[in-house]
């Protein structure tokens, strides 16, 4: 939730609304049916998003029957590896975890499937590429349920397989071990994580998702609206 929402006039994206709901709603919802399996649901943001928009008095009102915690960081990061990386430090994480964005709604249940497995470094779920939106998407090479290959915006010129959205939501095995590894990177974005794990011939597997809605910038927001 760490984002400056430039796609949307630097509003503050997880409390804009789709379908009735707020986008953070709509993400939050799917894990519902997975509560038992879910030990610590936490939200990340800036102090200064706190401050002005009052963010945790509003998770409360949307999120009564949930337990959660919120992570403040201080100053606004390069992207969404570097915010888990300093948020994992501060509140101590370690072992399973998923990182989900707050822009999309996913059908869960491949992911969870996959992540129970516990045979890969990480799981992350896929989408078909619409070679038209590839500057707004991560792209793996994905050979039979296995990432091959990894790039941001642009397919990977190297590995077997077939090119997939990458969807940022994402299980890792050990979420403290991702953390140093954005830290020992400088990574910006996951796919960097990613890519440094197949180098050393970790295993990771491909959720491939069938249902889904995004809405991280306006014009996905509309399509969201109208098939709704």
């Amino acid at each position: 939730m760490a984002g400056q929402g430039a796609r949307f006039g630097h509003r503050f994206k997880p409390f804009l609304t789709v379908s009735g709901s707020t986008f953070i709603e709509a993400a939050v919802a799917p894990f519902r049916d997975f509560a038992s399996e879910i030990e610590r649901l936490v939200f990340v943001y800036l102090d200064a998003q706190e401050r002005d928009f009052s963010v945790r008095s509003k998770l409360l009102e949307y999120f009564p029957d949930i337990p959660f915690e919120t992570v403040h960081l201080a100053n606004p990061t390069r992207g969404p590896a570097e915010t888990i990386s300093a948020a994992v430090k501060m509140i101590g994480a370690s072992g399973p975890a998923m990182i989900c964005d707050c822009d999309h709604s996913l059908d869960v249940a491949p992911l969870f499937d996959d992540f129970r497995k516990q045979d890969a470094e990480a799981v992350i779920p896929v989408w078909p590429l619409n070679p038209d939106e590839i500057k707004s998407w991560s792209v793996a090479r994905v050979d039979s349920g296995i990432v091959r290959s990894i790039a941001e915006k642009s397919v990977p010129e190297h590995g077997a397989g077939v090119p997939m959205g990458v969807i940022g939501c994402y299980g890792f095995k050990a979420i403290e071990s991702v953390a140093a590894r954005a830290d020992n990177l400088r990574a910006t974005n996951f796919s960097d994580v990613i890519q440094q794990m197949l180098e050393e011939q970790l295993p990771v597997r491909a959720a491939t998702i069938t249902r889904a809605t995004f809405f991280g910038d306006p014009e996905r927001l509309a399509r969201a609206e109208l098939s709704a």
